[in-house]
């Protein structure tokens, strides 16, 4: 047997066995690449969450503080959104019909 010929032998069950080997990691593995392709999905998915929570939580810290500074507005909330009123007064609430 010559040399080019244990060579080629050589390669070739190297090389076959590279791919098997990739074949294996790439599709069948407990991290292959459609498990990757879901949790970057979800990841992505969970930072928008985390945006749009952390942006009501800075309105919410915003409104807290010009509640704190500002009595008008206060009883502004207090009045519409609580139905909250005065000893002396009257709450009539009108509902619109369907």
């Amino acid at each position: 047997m010559n040399f080019k010929g244990f060579l080629k032998k050589l390669t070739n069950k190297y090389i076959i066995a590279t791919l098997v080997f990739a074949a294996i990691i790439v599709f069948f593995d407990q991290y292959n690449i459609f498990e990757q392709g879901k949790s970057y999905r979800k990841l992505r998915k969970v930072k928008k969450q985390v945006e749009y929570y952390d942006g009501e939580i800075e309105k919410q810290e915003q409104t807290l503080h010009d509640l704190k500074k500002d009595s008008a507005l206060l009883e502004k909330v207090a009045r519409e959104q609580h139905k909250m009123k005065r000893d002396d007064e009257v709450i009539y609430i009108l509902e619109k019909k369907k």
